[in-house]
């Protein structure tokens, strides 16, 4: 957390903010979070923003990237130059200011406005690299869930490789860039899919369906802005909330009842991530 939907939530309002924008500070107040020499990101123009799986890349007009991994509680806040020349020099974020306890980068624009990296857990970071530095790094990665590349033939092929649990399998980002914890639940129990089973054990015409509404779910999630989950870590740049969390399946959703046959809600653990699943519904 935060997953595929979450961070590109988080690129389309960037893309709409950030496009054209020059840095011209940036402030570290917690070195493990940002690796590179800051001095070749200054006075530099923004030019494209993209993402794979839960990596968010932003692109200097000197082809080096700032690449972003929020990792679980990384937070990327927004405060624009508008709000500025209103009179509100101080950022805030839930009218608490910023920077906060949890901040550790502090990005300058040229027009004043800002954003801010926050982090309370330091496992998120930013990495300047060039072109070759990125490609090497993102080699090891599936194809994106959005990509046009992710076919249903594609995600068969990478299931049968493996004879570990479907749901452990769909964390792993090397087969398939962008799933989490809270989508793959969410699709297995659409799909009537038991997290336990083997991998290489789903036919063709099962993983076809699981391809289909884990598509579907990234999308809805990206339409209702992402999941905020019982911790609030995941928040929009202008600090407004997710709405997915009022859809979850099964997510989070241990002892109630099922949405299609009121048999509750188990939770066990796999490869040490909580996995919630129908017991009815999805048999074992």
């Amino acid at each position: 957390m935060p997953e595929l939907p979450e961070v590109e939530v988080v690129r389309l309002f960037l893309d709409k903010h950030l496009i054209n924008k020059t840095i011209s500070n940036l402030k570290i107040l917690t070195d493990k979070s940002f690796i590179g020499n800051k001095k070749n990101l200054l006075n530099q123009r923004i030019i494209k923003i993209t993402r794979i799986g839960k990596q968010l890349s932003i692109h200097l007009q000197n082809e080096l990237t700032l690449l972003f991994h929020l990792k679980m509680t990384g937070q990327i806040i927004f405060f624009d130059k508008e709000k500025i020349t209103l009179g509100h020099p101080t950022p805030k974020l839930n009218n608490q200011p910023l920077p906060n306890k949890s901040t550790r980068l502090i990005f300058t624009f040229s027009d004043k406005s800002k954003l801010y990296f926050n982090d309370q857990r330091k496992f998120g970071w930013v990495k300047l690299m060039d072109k070759s530095q990125l490609k090497e790094f993102q080699s090891n990665l599936g194809y994106d869930l959005l990509n046009s590349q992710f076919t249903p033939k594609y995600f068969y092929q990478q299931l049968q490789r493996t004879s570990r649990p479907v749901k452990q399998t769909l964390l792993d980002q090397s087969y398939f860039a962008g799933t989490g914890n809270i989508y793959a639940n969410d699709a297995l129990f659409l799909a009537k899919i038991h997290p336990q089973k083997p991998a290489n054990k789903l036919s063709f015409k099962k993983a076809k369906l699981l391809h289909t509404h884990l598509v579907d779910l990234i999308r809805e999630s990206i339409n209702n802005g992402g999941s905020t989950a019982r911790d609030n870590k995941y928040i929009h740049p202008d600090g407004s909330f997710g709405q997915q969390q009022y859809h979850f399946r099964v997510y989070q959703k241990e002892k109630e009842p099922c949405s299609v046959c009121k048999t509750k809600i188990k939770r066990i653990k796999i490869a040490g991530r909580g996995t919630f699943y129908c017991p009815h519904c999805q048999k074992k």
